[in-house]
């Protein structure tokens, strides 16, 4: 330490009393390697005090008076000016040196505290998302899905309903939907479909429309269906709007129109999202449908989808609910718009 060995040749007179009951007696103070050494008259050394250790209990100018411990019953005076200012200057190097056990309580304490906003902030999104999810009431979550599905009628127009195709839309939504859930048939401009909370499903009316069965429309619903089964739709929104929506809702129940209509633009801007294999190829074999068709309208080549056609669960044989007239009843729903 270079503050003691600049004060290891330096010595004073001071005034020792070992305890509350000696007399005080008349010692030479000087360093040791980490100590004070009071010595008597002959060089002999009577103690050592560690400098860690050692407290001043007097302040200001004039002699000081100095305690190895905190009972402070031994004592020493030293009225030496030049010692009482190395004392002091080795003290503070020492403190600067050595273990500071509430500095580092303080900088663990910090450290927790940074991990723990850390991980609250990256799991707290989630989590708020998934306990709103599972204590939203049946007919809260039908009352929202109908909410954020008028938000998309701003962006993309009423969903189609001549008369004439209602009763084939509603044959094909019972085949591909068998749990609940409606299909809604609008202008998506270039996008195929997209799913809401609530199980309502939009389909590009060009699907609809444009093709000569219901295979490959059937197909872009079943992919919708495929992906809510990845990710539940409802706690999917919940992360979307964001974690003080979320918390606000769980306190009171309530969704702003602002936050549901933007989650609506999300919905119908953001990019395509591929269905896991096994889980789409699970729900085409549920309806008793081919994929191929689905499979070439994704990519006309086949090649990166090749493992929907290599296997198809129905290459033939498959199963279409709608018959010829009902599905020329459905390309009709649009009206002539």
């Amino acid at each position: 330490m270079t503050a003691l060995k600049k004060y290891q040749r330096l010595e004073a007179i001071g005034l020792w009393k070992e305890s509350e009951a000696d007399q005080r007696r008349e010692v030479i103070v000087s360093f040791g390697a980490s100590s004070l050494v009071l010595s008597d008259a002959n060089g002999k050394p009577l103690t050592h005090w560690s400098l860690a250790a050692v407290r001043s209990l007097t302040a200001g100018d004039g002699p000081r008076l100095y305690s190895p411990d905190q009972s402070g019953s031994e004592t020493l005076e030293i009225d030496d000016e030049t010692m009482n200012g190395a004392i002091e200057e080795v003290r503070r190097a020492i403190r600067k040196t050595g273990p500071h056990p509430g500095r580092l309580r303080w900088g663990l304490g910090a450290v927790f505290l940074a991990l723990s906003l850390g991980i609250l902030l990256f799991w707290l999104p989630s989590i708020s998302a998934d306990y709103a999810t599972r204590i939203l009431p049946a007919a809260k979550a039908h009352q929202i899905g109908q909410k954020v599905l008028r938000q998309t009628d701003v962006l993309t127009g009423t969903a189609c309903q001549d008369p004439l195709g209602q009763a084939a839309l509603e044959k094909f939504q019972n085949w591909l939907l068998p749990d609940g859930g409606e299909i809604h048939i609008v202008d998506l401009g270039a996008r195929f479909a997209a799913h809401l909370p609530g199980g309502n499903i939009l389909l590009n009316r060009v699907l609809v429309e444009e093709n000569a069965g219901p295979e490959i429309a059937a197909g872009f619903v079943l992919r919708e269906r495929a992906i809510a089964a990845q990710d539940d739709p409802m706690q999917r929104m919940f992360r979307k709007i964001g974690t003080r929506r979320t918390l606000t809702f769980i306190a009171n129940g309530d969704l702003p129109d602002d936050a549901l209509a933007g989650y609506a633009r999300q919905v119908l801007t953001a990019p395509l999202i591929r269905a896991d294999t096994e889980t789409l190829l699970a729900v085409f074999k549920q309806a008793q449908m081919t994929s191929t068709p689905y499979a070439y309208a994704l990519d006309a080549s086949g090649e990166s989808t090749a493992e929907l056609i290599a296997r198809d669960p129905y290459p033939e044989d498959y199963r279409l609910a709608l018959k010829d007239a009902e599905w020329i009843a459905l390309q009709s729903i649009c009206g002539d718009d």
